[in-house]
């Protein structure tokens, strides 16, 4: 059977797939039952508004309305701000070091409460998890981490968590509002105006 929306759901299926997801691990992060994912992406159901919203947020994807006449616009900035800094870094071996380090502050939650430089930590984590690191950039990443991991039980956690909080908020800063390499082209929104 053939549904309106099965282009989209094709796309979210390649980017899923591109990201090294499973549907057991998309299942997870919506949800939805890993059967019910193998059906909407099979074609065999057409997924409700709520439930492809779940899925594509689950794979770092956000549905926007765009007047038509501005898709073209909309397309070339995607295209120009896409780079390899962007994809999913699901699937790495890093990725298990990051879901471990998430685990650990939402344990120090329960454990302590939360707190703004925990929560800080968590949304790093999830950035950074997100996006592929340099050498460099992992290898400070990796050493926030193991100080976590170190001070997690101390009752003289609370000035290093802040220290950590600040560093991983630079660290996703520094990747975030990088420079970019090659100048940003300039679009117009105004199909009239050629010069932009």
């Amino acid at each position: 059977m053939s549904y309106k929306g099965d282009g989209l759901i094709a796309q979210a299926r390649e980017v899923r797939e591109a990201s090294g997801l499973s549907q057991r691990v998309l299942s997870a992060r919506t949800g939805l039952t890993q059967s019910h994912i193998s059906q909407i992406e099979s074609g065999k159901m057409e997924p409700g508004l709520s439930s492809f919203i779940d899925l594509t947020r689950a794979l770092d994807l956000e549905l926007v309305l765009v007047p038509r006449k501005l898709v073209p616009a909309v397309l070339g900035v995607i295209k120009a701000q896409a780079t390899p800094d962007m994809r999913v870094h699901a699937g790495q071996p890093n990725d298990k070091r990051f879901a471990r380090a998430e685990r650990l502050v939402k344990k120090m939650k329960q454990l302590h409460g939360s707190s703004v430089d925990l929560d800080r930590i968590e949304e790093m984590l999830r950035f950074l998890r997100r996006v592929n690191l340099s050498a460099q950039e992992m290898q400070l990443a990796r050493e926030l981490i193991a100080r976590l991991e170190r001070y997690q039980a101390s009752e003289q956690a609370a000035p290093v968590i802040r220290d950590i909080a600040q560093n991983l908020q630079r660290l996703r800063n520094s990747i975030a509002h990088g420079r970019p390499s090659e100048p940003r082209p300039a679009y117009s929104l105004d199909d009239g105006d050629h010069d932009a």
